[in-house]
């Protein structure tokens, strides 16, 4: 579990959700711009939602916090924020592997085909 700290409030989530929406509010401020979004939170051990405005002019301080309790499972929240349209892609390929593609091709260099001449 991690605690953000937004506008001067301490907010409990996941980990996933809270480095999403990190990632995503460094995106947004990167291009510019600030957008909504809503996260879940723990209050007081239930679940509940917060709405938070990220991008330019609003800072997010992201930590850890103990939490003895079993985890609730906002990955689907998680998701929804890696879903918006300035969250960075990550790469499908490494750049020094292979592609999943591969062509055969048979060059005749010593020109031995049975063409003519």
């Amino acid at each position: 579990m991690k605690i953000v700290s937004y506008a001067g409030q301490q907010l409990v989530t996941t980990d996933d959700v809270a480095d999403s929406l990190v990632t995503l509010a460094a995106a947004v401020a990167k291009e510019g711009e600030a957008d909504a979004v809503e996260i879940p939170i723990l209050v007081g051990g239930r679940e509940d939602c917060a709405d938070l405005v990220i991008g330019v002019g609003n800072d997010l301080l992201v930590g850890p916090h103990e939490f003895d309790d079993d985890e609730p499972d906002f990955t689907e929240h998680a998701a929804r924020l890696q879903a918006h349209r300035l969250y960075p892609d990550s790469p499908d390929v490494d750049d020094d592997s292979e592609p999943d593609w591969h062509v055969d091709v048979d060059l005749d260099l010593d020109n031995s085909s049975s063409l003519p001449h």
